[in-house]
């Protein structure tokens, strides 16, 4: 028992940080393509801080701890469906990343967006939206390679 749970949250983790960080990668080669100002954790942090002041740092936190958070609960979903094993894990992985983005997308436009308090993440059109779904669906296609690929 101690080593399932050991390994579920070693697993978790490895997949939020690795889902995280090829996300961000996925934003910042949007960004970076001119296709969409998706600098996701400096919007996140400013949010929180009002400021952009220290709004890296802070976003980058809250970033990388809700990138392990929605890992548990991806790797918690393949686990009850018994969908540990690739390719299906990575197909799942990115089904759901693609729900996940979707649900976010829609927030960033409909809501984030206008009450953010720079006024350079003040607009959020449809660039913004399917950037960011899009690096969901990379986020959640990595946690399930993770999860394929481990002993879970």
């Amino acid at each position: 028992m101690t080593t399932t749970i050991v390994s579920f949250l070693l697993t978790s983790l490895a997949a939020g940080v690795l889902g995280g960080v090829a996300m961000e990668g996925v934003l910042w080669l949007i960004g970076r393509a001119g296709w969409a100002k998706a600098d996701m954790i400096v919007a996140l942090g400013s949010l929180l801080t009002k400021s952009r002041e220290r709004a890296w740092h802070v976003g980058a936190v809250v970033h990388i701890l809700s990138a392990i958070g929605f890992a548990m609960i991806y790797t918690t979903l393949m686990l009850a469906l018994g969908y540990t094993k690739m390719p299906i894990s990575m197909m799942l992985g990115a089904g759901v990343g693609f729900l996940h983005g979707l649900v976010v997308s829609l927030a960033l436009v409909w809501i984030v967006a206008e009450r953010h308090p720079l006024e350079e993440f003040n607009e959020a059109g449809l660039a913004i939206g399917l950037s960011h779904i899009v690096g969901h669906v990379v986020y959640g296609a990595v946690i399930g390679v993770v999860v394929g690929l481990s002993p879970i």
